[in-house]
């Protein structure tokens, strides 16, 4: 048994439900520990040896403790300093200030005002109010596609810009990026430092991009009724119907959207996701597509094992979310679309320009639907050979 000191990093500590969130003060790892592995941390981080720490706990709450195994977790989670390793400090955060004005009370009471005046412009005019057709704000379809995809990439940039912004107003690190989805390219915000904060304090930066969704929605109407009939009018309010199909996706929990992190930080549970597919396939093993499951094993909490059944039920009602967004919203757009590209194919000329752009368009949507997805495959195949050991 190890006599000699170990040496920590500065460590957080954060009271949650079923344990003690520990992590590094720079938030580069995070653990979630139970009351007397903390306390068992604190002591060793506090200078006891490793040794002398076993013996405590061993006085202290009756039984031994395997402490060997113990130091080793810490070192994996990169809480014991190596050798010549500098200390962790927390990360300087810049904008905290720009983070605190843009949710401040003033700021508040001006997002209030801008989505009572879009309530209200909707209810006077009812052109304003979302509906499949106002995304054919032009004659041309290809047009229509290409504008809405080169909108798209600043309206996620705006969703995700508002997340990092709730969490520099707390002073945490967070980082923009750009990552891939399958094939699409995405801008991600990191919150992995929200760990070392409260639950009751992570909320706003969870839902703030469901809040700056709510916000441009609101300011495109009021641009619409300022501008229409022109088309930049109606470019607004075809990028506020796509707003609001991805305030919808935010519904869908069983994709682990913001919502579905708020919901698990309502309930203090901790991987709410893997657990409840796990409850799931354990429920239905008998069925023969049903892979076998490890419901069975302790490497759940015990609250989100409570919380299973139920979250099981709230997946179920995303999938209805789900199934309601392409019956009310999504499916009248592709009705839409395959109206005006069957009308121009069928009864314009072969060579006709109404003819042609139908053509154009479901040349688009085959690239996006079809070609984009195999291509993609595919290379996931390649790399998934490249790295099988021969």
């Amino acid at each position: 048994m190890p006599t000699t000191r170990l040496e920590f990093h500065p460590l957080t500590y954060v009271e949650e439900r079923d344990g003690v969130t520990v992590g590094r003060v720079d938030g580069t790892s995070y653990a979630q520990l139970p009351a007397d592995g903390v306390a068992l941390l604190k002591r060793l981080a506090d200078g006891m040896s490793p040794s002398e720490a076993a013996a405590w706990y061993s006085v202290s709450f009756g039984e031994a403790v395997d402490i060997d195994d113990f130091v080793d977790a810490m070192r994996d989670l990169g809480f014991v300093r190596t050798d010549g390793e500098d200390v962790a400090q927390a990360p300087a955060v810049r904008f905290q200030a720009l983070g605190r004005a843009a949710f401040s009370a003033p700021a508040w009471a001006a997002y209030s005002l801008l989505l009572v005046a879009a309530a209200v412009a909707m209810a006077v005019r009812p052109e304003l109010r979302p509906h499949a057709a106002n995304v054919f704000f032009l004659p041309s379809l290809i047009a229509v596609q290409f504008a809405l995809a080169l909108c798209q990439s600043p309206a996620i940039l705006w969703h995700e810009w508002f997340h990092w912004l709730a969490a520099r107003r707390l002073g945490l690190s967070s980082r923009l990026r750009i990552g891939r989805r399958y094939y699409y390219l995405v801008v991600e915000t990191e919150l992995d430092a929200l760990l070392g904060v409260p639950p009751r304090r992570r909320y706003l930066p969870m839902l703030s991009g469901l809040f700056a969704d709510l916000f441009l929605f609101a300011g495109l109407v009021l641009v619409a009724a300022a501008a229409l009939p022109a088309w930049p009018g109606g470019l607004a309010l075809a990028i506020a119907y796509t707003v609001l199909l991805r305030m919808a996706w935010q519904f869908y929990i069983f994709l682990r959207t913001d919502l579905y992190y708020v919901l698990t930080t309502a309930l203090g549970c901790t991987n709410l996701h893997e657990v409840s597919r796990a409850y799931l396939r354990h429920r239905f093993r008998r069925l023969p597509w049903v892979r076998p499951s490890d419901w069975a094993t302790d490497q759940w909490t015990p609250r989100d094992r409570r919380m299973a059944p139920t979250f099981a039920l709230i997946m179920v009602g995303g999938v209805l979310a789900m199934i309601a967004t392409v019956v009310l919203w999504t499916g009248p757009l592709i009705v839409e679309f395959l109206t005006r590209v069957i009308t121009a194919m069928s009864h314009g000329t072969s060579g006709g320009r109404g003819f042609w752009d139908s053509v154009g368009s479901l040349l688009f949507v085959a690239i996006e639907l079809v070609v984009l997805p195999l291509l993609a495959g595919r290379a996931g195949r390649r790399r998934a050979a490249a790295s099988t050991p021969a």
